[in-house]
Order: C-alpha cells, then structure tokens, then sequence
C-alpha cells in the first residue's frame, strides 16, 4: 500500500518568494489597469476633442449661413423699400390716367381695423382719386400664395371699411421686382393689375386682351 506524498513546509525564504510574487503580480496588474485606464481617457479625449472641432466648425459654418442669410434678408428688405419709395413716386400715379384712373395721392401702410381697432391687416400702397383707391400689395418676388392673400385683403377691406375706401370702388394690384409668368397670370385673372419694377422705374404690364379690372364696391356703414 502506498503512502500518501505529503508536501514538506515551505522554508522561511520559500514562503517570502511565494509573497514577493504575489505582491509583485498584484503591482503589475494595478500597474496594466492604470495603463488601460489612461489609455482610455486618452483615447476619450481625444474623441471629445474631434467632437468640439467638428462641432466648432459646425456652428461657425451655421454662424456663415446665418450672416449670409441675414445679408440676404436685408437686401430683400432694401429692394422691398425701394419699390415702394418708386410706387409712391408721382410717376407711377400718371401711369394709371391711361387705363381710367387719375390717382393724386397717395398712402404708405394704411391699416385695416375691425370695430375694436384690432389691426385685421394692411395695405401697403394705397392710391387714391375722387372715388376710386388702388390697393396694393407689394413684394420683392410675389407667389401665387399672395395673389390669393390679396384677393382675402380686398374682402377684408369691403367688409371692414377703412376711412380712406369707404363709399370708394377698390382695385388691387401687385407689384414687385421679380414676377413670374404663372403670378403674372393668376393676378390678371383675379382682375388685378400687375406692376413691375426695373431699376429706378416702375410700370404698369400690359394687362392681356381678357382681363377685366375688379373691383369691390366699399359703403361706409
């Protein structure tokens, strides 16, 4: 029968190699994860870092588009100006005499109020004779979408009866820089006259051989 092998002790030096190692695997693995924990707040970072430049070039092409756009708006504003400083100018007045009218004067944002002096909407050209006013709308570029709005301002008008209209026939015109041929149209279609600005000049486009004027017959109440 055979016997069991029993390990013998471990000496004293045994024993104190057997720690040192121990100690000495425990120093490099907190060493290893230190490293690795660097390394990762390193490599984070750096992300951070590629964040914050991305972003920053983000918000300073955002700042340019903005300005650009800013820019822009600003000319549309001073373009929109300018047609009105032309329409307001005594030339314009003489061009209607051709088609029946005889405007004299004339009003810049005239404001339309319900009984409570609610502002309803306003007119930013209003040309005025005897019995007869012109309102009209002006936009650097006009759509199709204000052509319609006009049409909803002139009802707005007849039935809210503002100082300058009432016991007057309303006629409306659009006016702006930049007219495409399908604004063009649909304006003429709702009995609108058209006007066009080139320059420092305004004029009247000839209105087709269909186009009847509209107007709305506004009654003081």
């Amino acid at each position: 029968m055979s016997q069991a092998f029993i390990q013998p002790p471990l000496t004293f030096e045994q024993a104190m190699a057997l720690l040192e190692k121990q100690h000495q695997d425990t120093l490099a693995k907190i060493e290893a994860d230190r490293f690795e924990t660097f390394a990762k707040i390193e490599a984070d970072k750096k992300l951070h870092q590629e964040q914050m430049k991305e972003f920053k070039e983000k918000m300073e092409k955002h700042d340019k588009r903005m300005e650009n756009l800013s820019r822009r708006f600003g000319d549309l504003g001073n373009r929109l100006g300018e047609i009105v400083e032309c329409l307001v100018s005594p030339g314009l007045k003489e061009k209607f005499d051709k088609y029946g009218f005889y405007f004299r004067n004339t009003t810049v944002r005239h404001e339309i109020t319900d009984e409570l002096r609610n502002v309803i909407t306003d007119i930013d050209v209003l040309l005025q004779d005897g019995d007869s006013v012109m309102a009209v709308e002006v936009k650097t570029k006009p759509t199709t979408s204000d052509v319609d709005r006009h049409i909803k301002r002139m009802n707005q008008i007849q039935q809210y009866a503002p100082g300058l209209t009432a016991n007057k026939r309303v006629y409306g015109a659009i006016a702006g820089a930049i007219i495409d041929k399908d604004v063009m149209d649909e304006a003429f279609a709702a009995g609108f006259y058209v006007i066009s600005q080139t320059g420092d000049n305004v004029d009247i486009i000839e209105p087709p051989s269909y186009f009847v004027a509209k107007y709305w017959d506004v009654i003081s109440k």
